[in-house]
C-alpha cells in the first residue's frame, strides 16, 4: 500500500509537469503567431516589385508605424502647458492671463499640427 501512494504522487507530478509544458508550448506558439502577423502587417503593401520571395518587403520596424490621424492632430497637455508658459514669459510674467495663454497655446499648436 505504501508504494501506491508514492506512485500516485509521482503520477500527479508528471501530469502537472505535462500540463505546464503544454501551457508553455501554447504561449510560445501564440507569441510566434503574433510576431508573424506583425511582420505581415509591416510588409503588407511594401512589395519591391520582384517575384523573388527573398525580396518581399521592408521591415521598417514599429517606430515607422503611422499614427492615427486623431493622434497626429491633437496637441498633448504637456505641449499646451509648455507653450502657455512661453506666452506667460513673453508677457513679462504678468499674472491673470492663464486661461487666455492656455487657449492661445491650444490654438497655435492646433494650427501647427494641421499644416
Amino acid at each position: 500500500m505504501a508504494g501506491t501512494g508514492k506512485a500516485k504522487v509521482k503520477s500527479e507530478r508528471l501530469e502537472a509537469e505535462e500540463e505546464l509544458r503544454k501551457e508553455v508550448e501554447l504561449k510560445e506558439e501564440a507569441r510566434i503567431t503574433g510576431e508573424r502577423i506583425e511582420q505581415q502587417d509591416l510588409n503588407q503593401g511594401m512589395d519591391t516589385g520582384t517575384h523573388s520571395s527573398a525580396h518581399r518587403g521592408v521591415n521598417w520596424g514599429p517606430s515607422y508605424r503611422m499614427k492615427p490621424e486623431i493622434d497626429q492632430a491633437a496637441a498633448t497637455k504637456k505641449q499646451i502647458e509648455a507653450r502657455a508658459f512661453e506666452l506667460y514669459l513673453q508677457r513679462g510674467c504678468e499674472n491673470g492671463y492663464s486661461v487666455e495663454d492656455w487657449l492661445t497655446a491650444e490654438k497655435q499648436l492646433k494650427q501647427q499640427h494641421t499644416k
